[in-house]
């Protein structure tokens, strides 16, 4: 074999690196994480210890179902591969603690509502635009119709949006990839999952919780949008979330009125000589007409529901009270701040503040300023939920006060025993409140969606051999509760199927199949003599038989060890 020459030689030590190709180890290190846990999980296989989650309660056991078995055994096989990582473990904590208190999803039917208006999709509903329940519908279309998936949804969306407040905070921080930086984006994390609204709140996923992600992001985009030097595209970006905001709530008017009242101050004022805003607004505008649109087309038919909120008459205690939501939704990041903050007084101040500060503190302060004023002029209702998505300007404002106290060492390893320690008390916490509130036999707690639609359809089934429950009205929350519960996905409708508010977003079909008008009191009451009478009334209206059925129900199983008998009217409705 010829010896190469001596330059060639020297031509490939000058050319390659010293650790010769570029190579990642990235993938062997999950594979070789992955298969310890998975060793881990064989050797409770062979020692026979998994049997215990699917035994009977009487061989002291869990009594799982199949579905319940394979998810608590997934999430704690991802939540232990993927902890390390503070958002996955964020993600997975909340996701079991809100399985743990919620077998039904949230107690007010909010969630089973949103499937039941992703259905169709309209481009809104007799409450709310419908952005939410497009979202509800993409993601079902991958994920199974199961309450934990539902509440991976929720955490999902509350990721996204403390993603989009890290980059906010860290929008005007330098380039470089310093301790310092990476110091920012922690703290700027920490403060958002610290918050009520992006821990126990965003569990609810719905047209509050949407804009948890949405305003973040939204805001971010328009401060890159409105930088003298500023691409294009940022401009697009700022009008399509604008444009998703609002079509998420319409509440989302006081934070775009608030960008544009902060686009008036300097620096941000120059953007309006370049064309910038102007796409901004058109792809804003051509998006969220559609939607206009329809409800132009239907007479707007959310003027009803937010004739609602015209309420007036709120005193000044409820005025404070939302004011207040600032400390009592943040009061956790609050007290984090003010201990940092004591703490790192030593720190010399190495940096200068170099963020807009007015800029920051006018997008903190002025959609609860909006909205109070609101109040004020128009007689709007106030209302606590409306300010879960108020305050998300908050981290980045504490992260970037902070900012030139922060030390020159990692935070991370002395965050992490707080962080995984907080995770166990949210877990012991919930298990605790589910065992005292099961203990107590909570109305409200034993009051399952699953055994309401099991106990109708059972009682159809003997009913109607061999025919399939195409549609349920009534209670609006209830009938809800079968698109999503049944495994036939029936159509919800809120009240009678030809009559407002169910024409919002018809089902033409209604008269040729199968259908059950369902009355449900509180909790399983029974007692819902409202619905009741329009049900009778428009049954007698048809020429039709009033064929009325109470049903009784229960849930059973390990989560209710003091079964409570639920009640529930039904009136069946057969083909024309």
């Amino acid at each position: 074999m010829p010896t190469p020459a001596r330059s060639k030689i020297d031509e490939a030590v000058a050319t390659t690196p010293g650790s010769g190709p570029r190579r990642s180890i990235g993938f062997v290190a999950f594979v070789a994480t992955l298969g310890s846990f998975l060793f881990g999980y064989d050797t409770g296989v062979i020692s026979a210890a998994l049997p215990y989650m699917y035994m009977p309660h009487d061989a002291g056991s869990l009594h799982l179902t199949v579905a319940e078995e394979g998810w608590v055994g997934g999430t704690l096989l991802l939540g232990a591969a993927l902890g390390a990582l503070l958002l996955a473990a964020y993600i997975t904590v909340w996701l079991l603690a809100s399985w743990l208190r919620s077998p039904s999803l949230d107690s007010y039917g909010d969630m089973v509502e949103n499937y039941a208006w992703g259905q169709t999709w309209e481009w809104g509903s007799f409450k709310h635009p419908p952005l939410f329940a497009w979202l509800v519908r993409l993601w079902f279309s991958v994920f199974p119709t199961e309450v934990w998936a539902y509440f991976l949804l929720s955490y999902v969306n509350a990721a996204v949006g403390a993603l989009g407040i890290v980059a906010l905070a860290t929008l005007w921080l330098p380039p470089s990839h310093d301790v310092r930086r990476d110091n920012a984006r922690l703290l700027a994390l920490l403060f958002a999952l610290a918050s009520l609204p992006y821990a126990n709140l965003a569990a609810k996923f719905n047209a509050d919780t949407v804009l948890l992600s949405l305003w973040p992001w939204t805001a971010f985009c328009f401060f890159r949008a409105a930088r003298p030097s500023a691409a294009l595209g940022w401009s697009v970006a700022l009008g399509v979330l604008a444009a998703a905001a609002m079509l998420g709530k319409y509440f989302s008017g006081v934070l775009l009125l608030s960008l544009f009242l902060i686009s008036l101050l300097r620096p941000w004022h120059s953007w309006y000589a370049s064309p910038r805003p102007y796409v901004a607004l058109a792809v804003f505008a051509a998006l969220l007409a559609p939607h206009v649109y329809w409800e132009w087309s239907l007479d707007f038919p959310f003027r009803q529901y937010l004739s609602g909120k015209f309420a007036g008459g709120d005193g000044a205690a409820r005025m404070v009270s939302f004011a207040l939501s600032a400390f009592y939704y943040w009061a956790l990041p609050w007290l984090l701040f003010a201990w940092l903050w004591r703490r790192w007084q030593r720190h010399a101040t190495v940096l200068a503040p170099i963020f807009p500060r007015t800029s920051l503190v006018a997008l903190t302060l002025l959609p609860a300023a909006i909205t109070l004023a609101l109040h004020v002029l128009l007689g709007i209702h106030l209302t606590t939920h409306w300010a879960i998505p108020l305050w998300f300007a908050l981290p980045a404002l504490f992260t970037l006060w902070l900012l030139p106290k922060l030390p020159e060492t990692p935070l991370w390893p002395q965050a992490r025993r707080a962080v995984y320690g907080v995770a166990l008390l949210v877990l012991v916490g919930s298990a605790g409140y589910v065992a005292s509130t099961a203990l107590r036999g909570k109305s409200s707690y034993y009051y399952s969606r699953q055994a309401l639609v099991a106990a109708v359809e059972a009682v159809f089934a003997e009913r109607y051999p061999g025919a399939t429950l195409r549609w349920v009205g009534g209670t609006w929350a209830e009938s809800a509760s079968f698109a999503f519960f049944a495994p036939s996905h029936p159509r919800a409708l809120p009240g009678v199927p030809d009559a407002m508010p169910a024409l919002v977003n018809p089902h033409p079909t209604w008269a040729r199949e199968h259908g059950a008008i369902l009355c449900t009191g509180t909790y399983g009451t029974g007692d819902d003599a409202a619905c009741e009478m329009q049900a009778e009334a428009w049954l007698t209206a048809r020429g039709a038989a009033v064929l009325r059925q109470e049903i009784v129900y229960r849930a059973q199983g390990w989560r209710y060890p003091r079964p409570q008998e639920k009640r529930a009217v039904v009136y069946w409705v057969a083909p024309e």
